[in-house]
């Protein structure tokens, strides 16, 4: 069939703008406290002391002053314009306070208040409550049950929470759900050295949501890496497309998150096999995958990538110098390299013999790079030198262990001057704690990320190179063919309209048609003499299939005949299929007829799915059929619609592609034929939104560019 591409992206949203909110020129405290240990006073002494640039009004009627601050009774009680209200006070109050700050022109607010949805029953109508009038009265509200928010721009200076200090200044922007944890996460990162530019606890995101906050971070200029804690996220595609918008592009902008929360919501037992193998973690890493985000397993883990990500150079390539004072950890830092997907740079003949005439006879001038345990600062200097101006290495990883001999201050200095005109990522690997203080300090204030250990600078190297490739790969559209999309509708409604909301192989092949997939030669024939003159017209040797709109389990009651080769055979398998399936069922078992279908010859057989997740609408699942499927769960998942390079991504993406590529001198598989029936897939579960479930199983794939052809195929709709 014709087909079209570069459909507009239609899930795109305009950006909110939060800009007042994160810099607002003055802030009304509703709930100021003059209690020590109180929310309330915490939030003023933060605004106070972290030296808040705009103008604070403590607002309560009980208190003449709160940090020397004279108090207003309520907000209708200032006489000025108030860009941000933040409110601590009881949930019960918080909507009258609300409307009271709408009514006064403010249209941004922070409530850190809890007792709401967290609490159950009345916190939920609370809740609900507070969403409405703030849809109503156009207002951007943060929270309820959150940490508040932080700015630590110069200009701004505002710490609008009631976490124990204000976090330095930064380039890392931070969106969490969890307010416990941003009060860990500012105490673990000061303790490292790290700085933020913006900083949000946005807890039950009641209006504010993790899209509309990190939407605002890539417009900000001082945030160049964005770290993010979730325990769900509020929307499949529209994430997908922020967060697209955001790690592409002329000024590519990182996203690293933690999503914790794994639990069974998508994962419930289903009909089919996608059904059944898709679970909740699935579905986060399949969207994560599409919008190009990073996923972490821990905070440690999170700050590790955060810092060589500070660093905005992106590495060319995955060609990794190893610069190392000590054998033992040079082979650790290559195993972890290979092990994460990076590559040793293999150096260039120039290199070789530079190191060759500089480094001591005992040492190695191969990668990864040793200059032995008495190196100095100017042998270090010496070998970056070398190894940084090869066009084969993209970033270096230096490693340092203190010997009697070292110098590890001034091999810092070396490092840092290094980075200074090395267009390149790279990193110290400094090994110990004491002695390496100095060493570390160095680095930090001259912004070079800084690890105890190979492996973890290994994995964050990796993350760089995964997402510098990511950022540099073309932007792919979403593909759209010329489909009878209206036959199909007709096709489901009818099936609707006889109760009936699983369709057999039959109706389920001719909705794979009117998508334009190829499907394998097929007919119903209602008699045997029927039979016999439609297996003549598809071609011997055929498949036979009982058809009925209650027959689902085929195999069960003799519904199926395979390797047919004539006439006879075929009229003495209709009658003995239809005697069969009458035996096992009764004979008042619907029955259509018997399905004919040419029988292919032999492929890699593929499984493609769909199943509809409650949360977030069609997933896809793509993988090897038979055991592979079940037995292995070695399949890949991606949200619909899928751009046009993501089905390809797909296929790349299980374990088993090797066999799919060719091996022991198989001719490899025609895998443009499998990521075209995807992107079809694609269009009809999001053409067709009554589709529950599907699976294709098989797909037959043979070597490239001979094609692939549905076999069977299954469709479970929507009850109505």
């Amino acid at each position: 069939m014709p087909q079209t591409t570069a459909t507009p992206e239609a899930h795109e949203t305009a950006s909110r703008d939060l800009e007042p909110m994160f810099a607002p020129r003055s802030i009304a405290v509703v709930g100021a406290s003059r209690r020590p240990g109180s929310v309330g006073y915490a939030v003023m002494r933060n605004l106070i002391y972290g030296g808040y640039t705009g103008v604070v009004y403590p607002v309560n009627p009980k208190a003449k002053s709160i940090l020397s601050l004279r108090c207003v009774r309520d907000l209708q009680s200032i006489d000025d314009e108030v860009d941000l209200g933040v409110i601590v006070t009881p949930a019960p109050t918080i909507e009258g306070l609300v409307c009271q700050g709408a009514d006064h022109g403010i249209k941004h607010f922070v409530i850190i208040s809890a007792g709401f949805k967290e609490v159950g029953g009345e916190g939920v109508r609370r809740e609900k409550s507070l969403k409405a009038l703030a849809e109503e009265r156009g207002l951007s509200l943060v929270g309820p049950n959150c940490l508040g928010i932080i700015n630590t721009s110069p200009e701004i200076q505002m710490n609008a929470t009631f976490a124990t200090h204000m976090p330095r200044k930064g380039t890392l922007g931070l969106i969490s759900q969890s307010g416990a944890l941003c009060t860990a996460v500012l105490d673990y990162a000061q303790g490292r050295g790290i700085g933020f530019s913006r900083f949000v606890s946005f807890g039950n995101k009641i209006d504010v949501t993790e899209i509309d906050l990190l939407r605002s971070l890539a417009h900000d200029p001082q945030t160049r890496v964005i770290l993010m804690y979730v325990e769900d996220i509020s929307g499949g595609q529209p994430f997908i497309d922020a967060c697209h918008e955001i790690t592409r592009g002329d000024n590519p902008k990182p996203i690293l998150a933690i999503k914790t929360g794994r639990t069974s919501e998508g994962a419930a037992a289903a009909a089919s096999h996608t059904g059944s193998l898709a679970g909740s973690d699935e579905v986060y890493d399949a969207v994560f995958s599409q919008a190009g985000v990073i996923r972490v397993e821990s905070v440690g883990e999170l700050f590790d990538y955060a810092e060589v990500f500070v660093d905005p150079v992106l590495p060319a390539g995955r060609g990794t110098a190893i610069v190392t004072n000590a054998g033992g950890p040079g082979i650790m830092a290559t195993d972890a390299c290979i092990r994460y997907g990076l590559k040793i740079a293999r150096f260039q003949d120039y290199t070789t013999k530079s190191l060759r005439f500089q480094m001591p006879s005992t040492g190695s001038w191969k990668n990864p790079v040793d200059v032995i345990g008495d190196a100095k600062h100017d042998r270090y200097r010496a070998a970056l030198d070398a190894v940084t101006a090869d066009e084969n290495v993209h970033q270096i990883a230096v490693i340092v262990t203190p010997q009697m001999m070292t110098d590890v201050e001034n091999i810092a200095q070396v490092i840092a001057e290094t980075k200074g005109f090395c267009n390149k990522p790279i990193i110290g690997v400094l090994m110990g704690q004491v002695d390496m203080l100095p060493a570390v300090s160095v680095l930090q204030q001259h912004g070079v990320p800084t690890f105890t250990f190979p492996e973890d600078a290994m994995r964050a190297l990796s993350a760089k190179a995964r997402f510098a490739e990511w950022a540099r790969r073309p932007i792919s559209k979403y593909r759209r063919f010329d489909v009878d999309d209206q036959a199909v509708e007709t096709l489901f409604a009818g099936e609707l309209k006889e109760g009936r909301n699983q369709l057999v192989e039959l109706q389920a092949l001719e909705a794979m048609r009117h998508y334009g997939f190829p499907t394998v030669p097929y007919a119903l024939a209602k008699t045997a003499d029927e039979a016999v003159r439609v297996a003549g017209e598809v071609g011997y040797p055929v498949v036979m299939k009982i058809s009925g709109p209650k027959i689902l389990h085929k195999t069960d009651v003799g519904g199926v005949r395979l390797n047919l080769s004539s006439g006879e055979d075929v009229h003495e398998a209709f009658e003995g299929m239809i005697a069969s399936v009458m035996k096992h069922m009764g004979d008042e078992v619907e029955i259509w007829g018997v399905l004919i279908q040419k029988m292919m010859e032999k492929g890699k057989e593929i499984i493609l799915g769909m199943t509809r997740d409650p949360r977030f609408g069609s997933l896809l699942m793509f993988g090897l059929g038979g055991i592979y499927t079940e037995a292995l769960r070695d399949v890949a998942f991606r949200l619909a619609p899928i751009r046009e390079n993501v089905a390809a991504e797909m296929v790349k993406d299980i374990r088993s592609y090797r066999l799919l590529e060719g091996v022991r001198g198989e001719p490899p598989s025609d895998m443009k034929a499998v990521a075209e029936c995807l992107l079809r897939l694609s269009q009809l579960v999001t053409d067709h939104p009554g589709i529950q479930e599907l699976d294709i199983n098989p797909l037959i794939v043979y070597p490239r560019g001979k094609g692939a052809v549905v076999a069977d195929a299954r469709i479970i709709l929507k009850e109505s």
